[in-house]
């Protein structure tokens, strides 16, 4: 099943397999890429997978998570992509605009010096894993309309301007600000957008209602931190059960595809990965809840041979896997797995 073709909205992939996003530190204080950047991902895109989600850009000067993050809160930021995105069209493999916005989750320290940059999140409580080291500003409730337009705006220009043939990517997981949201280890608002997970979720809903609206004709994921804790852990903060709910509302709001991962727990680093796929158990009962409203579930995390790959597709698991960490050291990664 790893190397057949499947098809998600009007794209058809050519096999199964998603080179998941990681940040790569490549590009230039402005957010352009570099030519570094050009050649790690002219090797992403020769590396044999189906489709490159391609690391975070920002989608707000105040939610840059690096100085040297990709943006798209400008159309010169999207115009500046192209050279990046031509390398992936030239190789035929659709690629993906991941759209963030770091909040509390940012790690670049540097951007406490830029003067267009606030750090902020949705209570001003600092994450479990606080890398910038610094306290946050509590977002106004009137401020949330303008975050949500960013990722719209940056969503448009991925696609319009920037031309990511996969679409885009809401990234909600991770303890960035969606995430922060929906974790109500982090969210702890007493207005529409704290409270039970309806609250906790809203704004995610409202940037992917808004994220639909602006690019109709392309492919649109979420990328859902299923759980604050690793399978098979005691469950504090976001669980399972409340992500299943949010997984069902994405799917109304009409999202292709939706990546399963961690949101507080840090996408298992520290994990055993040595062929664990450690996040399958939230993977498999995502995508059972969903029944027949059932769109691809993309499952990633410790996943490095063909033989698991193929056990959690015909577990019927996930209808993609994810491939992160072993892309970075060896862009012939894929192509070892399909002589397994």
């Amino acid at each position: 099943m790893l190397f057949e073709p499947i098809k998600i909205g009007n794209l058809e992939l050519k096999n199964r397999i998603i080179a998941e996003p990681i940040v790569s530190n490549s590009g230039g204080p402005d957010g352009a890429p570099s030519k570094k950047s050009l050649e790690i991902y002219s090797e992403y895109a020769h590396s044999g997978v189906g489709m490159v989600v391609l690391e975070q850009h920002a989608v707000h000067p105040w939610g840059r998570n690096k100085l040297s993050q990709f943006r798209l809160y400008q159309d010169s930021n999207a115009a500046a992509l192209l050279p990046l995105t031509d390398v992936f069209a030239k190789s035929g493999i659709p690629v993906v605009a991941q759209l963030n916005f770091s909040g509390a989750g940012a790690s670049g320290k540097e951007l406490l010096e830029e003067k267009d940059f606030r750090l902020v999140s949705p209570s001003g409580l600092r994450n479990p894993r606080d890398l910038i080291n610094a306290d946050s500003k509590i977002l106004d409730a009137s401020e949330i309309p303008e975050i949500v337009e960013a990722f719209a705006d940056a969503a448009r220009r991925a696609v319009m301007i920037a031309k990511y043939t996969g679409g885009v990517q809401i990234y909600a997981c991770h303890g960035y600000l969606l995430g922060q949201f929906l974790s109500p280890l982090t969210n702890q608002r007493d207005d529409r957008y704290g409270g039970d997970i309806k609250n906790r979720a809203r704004i995610l809903l409202e940037v992917t209602e808004a994220v639909r609206a602006a690019v109709p004709n392309a492919l649109v994921s979420v990328r859902l931190g299923a759980s604050d804790q690793m399978p098979g852990r005691p469950e504090k903060g976001l669980t399972l059960k409340e992500s299943t709910w949010v997984a069902n509302e994405l799917v109304s709001l009409g999202v292709d595809w939706i990546g399963i991962s961690g949101n507080h727990c840090i996408y298992g680093i520290g994990e055993d990965d040595n062929d664990t796929a450690y996040f399958s158990p939230y993977a498999s009962a995502i995508r059972e809840a969903l029944g027949d409203n059932k769109v691809p579930i993309d499952c990633a995390g410790g996943i490095r041979s063909a033989k698991k790959a193929e056990d959690i597709l015909k577990n019927r698991v996930c209808d993609l896997v994810g491939i992160g960490r072993p892309l970075i050291n060896d862009k012939q990664f894929v192509h070892c797995m399909k002589n397994e």
